[in-house]
């Protein structure tokens, strides 16, 4: 079984430290970056690029989809993406796709169909699903620690246990999250996550 490793909230000022841990592990990733973080920190994103990962567009300013309108979610996008083609272009590399993911999963809700015309009109491609038919252009994910509740080591390896012992369902998207966690605790995920059963594989895996 494989985990595709997403790691939403980047990048923060602390992400240098996390990409030393993904490297040491040979872990690959998708980092879903905020545009106003990116603003602060892109040559810490141009680092991610340069190592080899890749970055998704997780709005500007991280609202709930389902509380803006079609043209603010349009904005949330156009700035995120401006971002990012300036990391890529100052990392000297091609973006291999334009990924994107809703913050806290909330995809719109009444909105949704009218979200994800707006995500396929401008070029966003997500993973093939076996548990929908539907195509849908944004990344969801399956497994969830929920490290956003906690910053206790035991407590996020209790729920990393019990995450893990559920995924023999098959192949996972794997949740973790850069701004918020400190880098000994994402260091001490990785490590399990690298130790598991389950096998670190680059997301674009899944691309179409």
């Amino acid at each position: 079984m494989k985990a595709y490793l997403t790691i939403d909230d980047a990048p923060s000022a602390t992400l240098g430290a996390k990409l030393d841990t993904l490297t040491a592990h040979d872990v690959p990733a998708v980092l879903f970056c905020e545009g106003r973080r990116l603003a602060d920190n892109r040559e810490l994103a141009a680092r991610a690029v340069k190592a080899g990962y890749h970055l998704g567009n997780h709005t500007h300013s991280h609202p709930r989809a389902s509380a803006i309108t079609e043209r603010e979610f349009e904005r949330e996008l156009a700035r995120t993406e401006r971002h990012i083609d300036d990391v890529y272009d100052r990392a000297n590399a091609s973006r291999p796709a334009r990924l994107f993911r809703f913050p806290y999963g909330d995809d719109g809700g009444d909105m949704s169909e009218r979200f994800q015309r707006v995500l396929r009109e401008h070029g966003f491609v997500g993973p093939e699903r076996a548990d929908t038919a539907d195509t849908r252009y944004d990344w969801p994910w399956t497994f969830d620690v929920a490290d956003w509740q906690t910053d206790d080591r035991a407590v996020l390896h209790e729920n990393f246990e019990a995450t893990a012992s559920d995924a023999a369902r098959g192949d996972e998207i794997v949740l973790f999250h850069d701004a918020g966690n400190a880098p000994e605790l994402f260091a001490a995920f990785v490590g399990w996550l690298a130790d598991s059963d389950l096998d670190p594989a680059d997301p674009l895996e899944l691309l179409p």
